[in-house]
C-alpha cells in the first residue's frame, strides 16, 4: 500500500533538491497551520480583522519572496548549451490545468463584479461584509498558484497542524466550562461569553468550520500514515477535535462531519488495513466524548451547555453503546488483518454502503419535503427546526435563504450574471431587515449559505466558477488517490468544509485554510501526473 513515508510524494520530482522556493512555501504552510488559528490581538473584538491581515501580510510576503527568487534566478542563470533538438514550446494556455483556469475565471469574475458594483471600494475590500472582497479573493488565487508550483511534501507540516489544532480544541473545551487561560472573556458581557465566543477562532459556527477542516485531515492521516508515533499524535488530535465539536453548539459542524464520516467509510471499506484504522479513529472520537463527560463532572457540570444531539455522545448511555460497537468492530478488524494481512474486500461492499446511505439521504429529503410542503401543521417539537423548512428553519436561515432566492429572481440580467459585488450581500438584503428583526437580528451581511452568498454577490458565473474549483478538486482527488494517498487526506478538508458551507458562511478566519487544502490537492495531482509521464 502506498503510504506517507515516501517523502517525495509532493509537488517535486524524486530527484529534485529541496529548493529555497519550496522551503519558503512549506514554512508558509507551517505558519498557517499553527500560528494563524491562534493569532489574536484584542480578545474577540478584532479577531476577524486579525486573521484577515495575518493571512494577507503572510501571503504577500510569500508572493514578494518567490518573485524575487525567480527574478534573481533568471538573472544569475548561466546560458544553456545549444541542443541538437529543442522541444517544441507549449502555448501559454497549455501550461494551465483545468483548476488553474477555474481560479483565473473565479478571480476575473470577481474583478468584473467589483467594477459593476454600486460601491466598488466596498466590493474591493469587503467592508460591507466580512472582508471577503476582491482583495481577499486575489490573495486566495495567489496562494493557490504559489502552493501548486512550489510545495514539496514533508509530513512534519501535517504534524504541525495536529499540534496547532490540539491547542485550539483544548481552549474550546476549557472555554466551554468557563475556564479562560488567555483572559479573553474578561472584556465580554455574560451573554457574549455564553452564546458567541470560544477558543481563538470566534463564535461556535466558526469553530465548527475550523473543526471541519482540521479534524478530517487528522482522521485521514491516522489512516494513511505508516508511522505508529505519528498515528498516535493524529488520533489524539482527532479525539480532542471531536470533543471540541461537542462543545460547539453548531449544526454545521455536525452536518459536515457526518457526511465526511459516511463518505470515508465507503472510501476505506474496500481494504481491511484502512478500514480498521478508520474505525479506530471513530472509537477514539467516541471515547473522548465520554471523557468530556468526566471532565464536566470535575466542574460540577457548570458549562455553557450542550445541544441535545451532542448530549447523546457526551451524557447519554447511547454514547457508551456506540463506543462499545466501534471498539468491538475495531478489535475484530485488527484481529482479521493480523491473521490474514492485506485483505481486499469485494467491490460490492462500498457499492452496498453507497446504496444504503444514499437511500437514507433520499428518505431524509423526502421527510423534509413532506413536512415542509404537505403536512405543515403537525407539531414536530424540537425536530421542526430540522425537518420542516420555513422562515424559522435553522435559526431563521430559512428566512434568509428564501429571500435570497427572491433577490436573485428580481435582479437585473447583469446582476444575475455577475452579482451585486463581492461581499455586498448586506446591500442586497437591506429591504428585508425590518422583517428579519422579528427573529432578533436587525441586519445581516451573509446568507448563511456560501453558495447562495456567491450567487447574490458574484452572480451565476461566479458561483459556477467556484463550484468548478470545488468539484474539480474532488474529481481530481478521486481520480489520482490510488497513485497518491495524500490526496485522500487533503480532499477530506475540502469535502467536509464544502458540506458545512451549506449552512455556514465564508470569512477570513477559516476559509483561507480551505483554499490552502484545495491548492494542496492540486499540488499532489500535478506531482502525480509528472511522475506518470516520466515513468
Amino acid at each position: 500500500m502506498a503510504s506517507t513515508k515516501h517523502k517525495n510524494s509532493g509537488s517535486a520530482t524524486p530527484k529534485e533538491k529541496y529548493s529555497v522556493r519550496q522551503a519558503l512555501t512549506n514554512y508558509y504552510l507551517l505558519v498557517m497551520f499553527t500560528l494563524f488559528p491562534l493569532f489574536f490581538t484584542d480578545a474577540y473584538f478584532n479577531i476577524r480583522h486579525d486573521k484577515y491581515y495575518f493571512f494577507i501580510i503572510l501571503t504577500g510576503i510569500l508572493v514578494v519572496a518567490e518573485f524575487l527568487i525567480v527574478m534573481t534566478a533568471s538573472v544569475d542563470k548561466p546560458p544553456e548549451e545549444p541542443k541538437l533538438e529543442k522541444p517544441k514550446p507549449k502555448h501559454f494556455y497549455e501550461v494551465f490545468s483545468f483548476m488553474d483556469w477555474a481560479f483565473i475565471a473565479f478571480l476575473g469574475i470577481n474583478v468584473i463584479s467589483t467594477i459593476l458594483s454600486s460601491s466598488p471600494s466596498d466590493a474591493l475590500l469587503g467592508t460591507q461584509g466580512r472582508n471577503n472582497g476582491l482583495v481577499l479573493m486575489a490573495f486566495y488565487t495567489a496562494a493557490y498558484f504559489l502552493i501548486t508550483r512550489c510545495f514539496k511534501y514533508f509530513e512534519y507540516i501535517f504534524v504541525a497542524l495536529a499540534f496547532g489544532s490540539i491547542v485550539v480544541y483544548a481552549l474550546a473545551i476549557l472555554n466551554a466550562f468557563y475556564v479562560d487561560p488567555l483572559g479573553m472573556f474578561t472584556q465580554l458581557s455574560d451573554q457574549q461569553t455564553i452564546t458567541n465566543f470560544t477558543s481563538t477562532i470566534g463564535n461556535k459556527n466558526l469553530l465548527s468550520s475550523y473543526i471541519c477542516i482540521a479534524l478530517p485531515v487528522m482522521i485521514a492521516m491516522s489512516v494513511i500514515t505508516e508511522k505508529t508515533l505519528l498515528r498516535i499524535i493524529y488520533l489524539v488530535a482527532t479525539g480532542f477535535g471531536f470533543a471540541a465539536l461537542m462543545t460547539a453548539d453548531s449544526d454545521s459542524g455536525i452536518l459536515g462531519m457526518a457526511v465526511f464520516m459516511v463518505v470515508y467509510l465507503i472510501w476505506f471499506s474496500s481494504r481491511i488495513v484502512r478500514l480498521k484504522r478508520f474505525f479506530l479513529s471513530a472509537t477514539v472520537m467516541l471515547l473522548f466524548a465520554k471523557l468530556l463527560r468526566l471532565f464536566s463532572l470535575c466542574f460540577d457540570d457548570k458549562s455553557k451547555g450542550f445541544d441535545k444531539f451532542q448530549e447523546i455522545f457526551v451524557f447519554s448511555n447511547i454514547g457508551w453503546v456506540l463506543f462499545a460497537i466501534c471498539a468491538v468492530i475495531t478489535a475484530l478488524l485488527y484481529l482479521l488483518d493480523y491473521k490474514k494481512p492485506n485483505i481486499t474486500l469485494s467491490k460490492a461492499v462500498p457499492i452496498v454502503l453507497t446504496v444504503i446511505f444514499g437511500l437514507c439521504a433520499v428518505a431524509l429529503i423526502g421527510i423534509v419535503i413532506y413536512f415542509s410542503c404537505i403536512d405543515t401543521e403537525t407539531d414536530l417539537g424540537s425536530f421542526e427546526r430540522i425537518i420542516r423548512f420555513n422562515d424559522r428553519w435553522g435559526t431563521h436561515r430559512g428566512f434568509m435563504w428564501i429571500r435570497s432566492i427572491w433577490i436573485f429572481g428580481d435582479a437585473s440580467f447583469i446582476e444575475k450574471l455577475f452579482g451585486v459585488g463581492p461581499d455586498m450581500f448586506y446591500c442586497a438584503f437591506t429591504p428585508y431587515f425590518d422583517d428579519l428583526s422579528k427573529y432578533g437580528d436587525g441586519s445581516t451581511n451573509a446568507a448563511h449559505n456560501e453558495y447562495l452568498n456567491y450567487l447574490i454577490t458574484i452572480g451565476i458565473t461566479g458561483l459556477l466558477s467556484y463550484l468548478a474549483i470545488v468539484c474539480g478538486t474532488i474529481k481530481n482527488a478521486v481520480k489520482y488517490a490510488k497513485e497518491n494517498p495524500m490526496l485522500i487526506v487533503c480532499v477530506s478538508a475540502v469535502i467536509c468544509y464544502a458540506v458545512q458551507a451549506i449552512v455556514n458562511l465564508y470569512q477570513p478566519i477559516t476559509t483561507p485554510l480551505f483554499f490552502i487544502f484545495i491548492a494542496l490537492c492540486e499540488a499532489f495531482v500535478r506531482d502525480t501526473k509528472a511522475k506518470k509521464s516520466a515513468a
